[in-house]
């Protein structure tokens, strides 16, 4: 009897309900569920961004008999060649490799104080330029950077050094030679035998007279095979020669009185040889180093030297040092 009665009292709201309305509802769910069907199978039909992202190339077989042994693209190769610069280098100023018009003279607060150098015309590698900046005298060779200074050493003649300077060229004369746009060469060279008497005798003109010493060395067996160890050493390698003596142009009113001589780091041989501290060098085997024509002759000759006297003033005395070579 409940059931029955239940019933009829469902049936009897069923009745009182909008049907057409209800119909519609379910209609536009059912076809909402059916959207979200379709796009969700979609989404997993459709390949993924990473797979748009690879890039694969297969091998063709239209060559005879290749076969392709990768699929993939290396731009190493590519990338490295730099196709518009590299802009990690920075751009570097390069000077040229010979100077053909001549260089001004240097402003530079620098001087050449003595040098190494091969030949009048041509630089060599090993070259070396003695130079004082800043109060600092050092050794330099080809493409060095002076101390202090925005100049480099381009090239080394027998009486100059052609610097590099902020994209230009400059001379740097030898102290005590005068600036000039010739360089001297073999036909300039003072012949040791058409020397007068007077320069050999009295290569030294001062105000008063000196008294005369002679100092000979080459008895000393010893020294003698060390002077000839440190010539080579020292043409091998210019450089080093600061370790052994240092050289300072003097002079007098203006004038050049020759070269005061101190020793350099290694003192040893310098103080062997019969030198002094502030000892000034005026002239190697009757050349005269106040002349610079002959002092240039002197250094040209130095490696077939078998023997040298150089001639020191120390206080008031001349002193002549004979060394075996």
């Amino acid at each position: 009897m409940e059931s029955s009665r239940l019933f009829e009292q469902l049936n009897t709201f069923a009745g009182k309900l909008p049907h057409q309305q209800l119909s519609k509802i379910v209609t536009v769910t059912l076809l909402i569920y059916c959207a979200y069907l379709s796009a969700d199978l979609i989404w997993k039909l459709a390949p993924t961004s990473s797979e748009y992202g690879r890039v694969t190339i297969s091998a063709s077989s239209m060559t005879q008999g290749s076969s392709a042994t990768s699929n993939k693209v290396d731009l190493s190769d590519l990338l490295s060649i730099n196709l518009f610069g590299d802009l990690k280098k920075k751009a570097v100023i390069k000077p040229q490799q010979k100077t053909d018009q001549p260089a001004p003279r240097t402003r530079l607060n620098v001087t050449l104080t003595g040098l190494v150098a091969d030949s009048s015309d041509t630089t060599s590698k090993t070259s070396v330029a003695i130079i004082e900046s800043a109060g600092k005298q050092d050794t330099y060779g080809i493409d060095e950077k002076i101390h202090g200074t925005p100049a480099s050493v381009h090239e080394i003649r027998i009486d100059r050094v052609i610097l590099f300077v902020s994209g230009r060229f400059e001379t740097l004369m030898l102290d005590g030679i005068e600036y000039s746009t010739s360089v001297p060469g073999s036909e300039n060279k003072v012949d040791r035998d058409e020397q007068t008497v007077d320069q050999e005798i009295n290569p030294v003109k001062d105000d008063k007279p000196l008294k005369k010493e002679r100092l000979d060395k080459r008895e000393n067996l010893e020294l003698s095979r060390s002077l000839r160890a440190q010539r080579e050493t020292l043409f091998d390698d210019p450089k080093k020669l600061l370790d052994v003596i240092r050289i300072r142009p003097y002079r007098k009113s203006g004038e050049l009185k020759g070269y005061k001589l101190s020793p350099g780091k290694d003192g040893k041989l310098f103080t062997e040889v019969g030198l002094k501290r502030n000892d000034l060098a005026t002239s190697i085997n009757g050349y005269d180093l106040t002349d610079m024509q002959q002092a240039l002759s002197v250094m040209k000759e130095l490696r077939s030297m078998t023997e040298a006297t150089i001639t020191v003033v120390r206080n008031d005395t001349s002193i002549d040092i004979i060394l075996a070579l």
